[in-house]
């Protein structure tokens, strides 16, 4: 059988009543899960995977690819409500999709963010049902130089983000890979910067830093200076989006799209590094990439659609693989090592029905993924409706929750309070959070994939430039860094000439 009959055949049982209403339950654990601060749609598939004991290994892998999906994108709805992403990948929605939310355009917004993140799910969906074995081919020639590569794009990407002051990203750059390398060393097993107190031996979450930094600091800013956190409206009615708005950003969609897509396929990359990317390379090659953080449409749509566009290419190394490309498909694959199903080449051979349904059920899930975010996006604009120092003081509960639930620990929960008053000042000063957080999130990756490359080259340093593919991504870095300083570069140069002359 070819390839559209067999997922003709997956389409069909897909739509059974139950497998059907699997995949919706899933679609909405997962939005609401992943728009909550704290709680991550992957919390979520981890406590949802005994549930799947009692269900059938097709039914299982339905549900945790309903909450997989939804929960990428549901991370974006409190990004761009109140500036609190529910997610680290939803992190670039608060630069431009916020700013648009305090112009009075979070209908518009949103609008823009479940488009481009359906249309990312949907074409690496396509991409999982039809390029599986070419794409897998091609991720099992990573190895740990080439995630190393990777990592070093992912932060050469954040400097790129930045708008008139690279050194000031910088400096918080370094500061957030600092604090990712409290705990223990994971080469040799010692405590870094723990100053004695057992708790930070284990080091420090960067969902704990991410929930301060944001949803304290936010709700310290908000009290501090007694404003409003309700939308702005133009004539009483808050500016929704129309079919030009979504056409105005096709281009940032699909170069979204296509990043998110091989960011994805790489195992162990996940949504974040795939969404900063395309961020950083929208912001290069758009007209208005001067404006970016102030508002515009394109630097809200690349990055969605990147997100999501990893979820279907996450997948491609698991089933084709049995590699989890991301913590969401590792607990997919969890759940089908339960059921006794082994994911490779011979899966497709031995039942390909299963394979085929799950593949179907992906793309049913990003098409339905655009009425269960609108729907959840409501319940927060209800939310907003309410008097701020009452929805201050549910987002402080919901953030102490959040960050209590990442490891159960009261340690975790101080930690983000202080983070919280960092958030602050550093707003309040004007220097930048996000690159901090990025570099908690990236800076662990970076360091084990270095170290681990190291020790399987038997400390051969230019293990990293003999490789070609990981020469290729560490070149692009360089161009990346580069290109996103050359115009200050520039007009320092044009400015000294002009006072030599």
């Amino acid at each position: 059988m070819g390839a559209f009959e067999l997922l003709g055949g997956g389409f069909a049982a897909a739509f059974q009543l139950w497998p059907f209403l699997t995949i919706v339950t899933g679609l909405l654990v997962g939005v609401v899960a992943g728009a909550l601060p704290g709680i991550s749609f992957v919390n979520a598939m981890a406590m949802a995977l005994p549930f799947t004991y009692v269900m059938s290994p097709t039914q299982s892998m339905l549900f945790l690819g309903g909450i997989y999906v939804g929960g990428v994108f549901g991370g974006s709805i409190s990004a761009i409500m109140i500036n609190v992403p529910g997610t680290p990948a939803s992190l670039p929605a608060t630069w431009d999709g916020y700013a648009m939310t305090k112009r009075g355009e979070v209908k518009r917004a949103l609008a823009i963010a479940v488009t481009a993140s359906a249309t990312g799910g949907l074409v690496s969906a396509l991409m999982l049902a039809f390029l599986s074995a070419p794409f897998a081919s091609f991720a099992l020639k990573f190895s740990q130089p080439e995630f190393f590569a990777a990592t070093v794009l992912g932060l050469a990407s954040v400097i790129a983000i930045a708008k008139d002051r690279p050194l000031v990203t910088l400096v918080s750059l370094v500061l957030g890979i600092v604090v990712g390398t409290v705990g223990v060393d994971p080469l040799y097993g010692q405590a870094r910067f723990s100053f004695g107190v057992p708790e930070m031996e284990s080091g420090i979450r960067f969902v704990v830093v991410m929930i301060g930094l944001f949803a304290i600091g936010e709700v310290v800013d908000l009290l501090a200076t007694d404003r409003n956190l309700r939308p702005k409206t133009e004539g009483g009615k808050q500016i929704g989006a129309k079919l030009a708005d979504i056409l105005g950003v096709k281009g940032a969609i699909l170069r979204g799209t296509g990043i998110g897509c091989l960011i994805g396929m790489i195992p162990g990359a996940g949504a974040t590094p795939g969404a900063v990317i395309a961020y950083g390379v929208e912001k290069q090659v758009s007209r208005r990439g001067a404006e970016f953080g102030t508002g515009v449409e394109a630097g809200l749509a690349a990055p969605e659609a990147a997100k999501n566009a990893t979820t279907g290419a996450a997948m491609v190394p698991l089933l084709t693989l049995g590699i989890p490309g991301s913590a969401a498909t590792a607990i997919m694959l969890a759940a089908m090592m339960l059921h006794g199903v082994n994911p490779g080449p011979l899966l497709f051979i031995m039942d390909p029905t299963m394979v085929y349904t799950i593949f179907a059920a992906m793309i049913i899930a990003n098409v339905l993924m655009i009425g269960a975010g609108i729907g959840v996006a409501q319940l927060f604009s209800t939310l907003m409706r309410t008097p701020p120092a009452i929805l201050a003081a549910f987002i402080i509960v919901l953030s102490v929750i959040g960050a209590y639930g990442v490891r159960n620990n009261i340690f975790d929960v101080w930690v983000c309070l202080a983070f919280g008053v960092l958030g602050w000042g550093m707003k309040r000063i004007g220097f930048p959070s996000a690159p901090l957080v990025l570099g908690v999130i990236l800076g662990p990756l970076a360091e084990r994939y270095f170290l681990t490359s190291l020790a399987n080259s038997q400390q051969d340093w230019t293990v990293f430039v003999t490789r070609p593919i990981s020469a290729t991504i560490l070149a692009l870095a360089g161009v990346f860094v580069l290109w996103s300083l050359w115009p200050g570069l520039a007009g320092r140069l044009l400015r000294r000439r002009t006072r030599a002359t």
